[in-house]
């Protein structure tokens, strides 16, 4: 059997979730995680409009794309 090896942040997250005690406390955390990674998406994309890679037409186009697949 092959053992599953956590990285040194995935670690820290198992340790906090020892003091998750209530429902209402893991939907806290998913939140601020939620939040955390929203926040480096935002700051991600102002970098890349920052340095010309991307413009604002180009985040409204993504908006506009179906990239549906028929799931064959």
């Amino acid at each position: 059997m092959e053992q599953t090896v956590f990285n040194p942040a995935q670690m820290k997250i198992l340790q906090m979730m020892s003091y998750i005690k209530t429902p209402q406390e893991l939907d806290n955390l998913e939140n601020v995680l939620s939040q955390y990674f929203a926040k480096k998406v935002d700051e991600g994309i102002d970098e890349l409009c920052d340095n010309g890679n991307i413009t604002l037409d180009t985040i409204e186009s993504w908006g506009n794309e179906h990239l549906r697949t028929s799931g064959k």
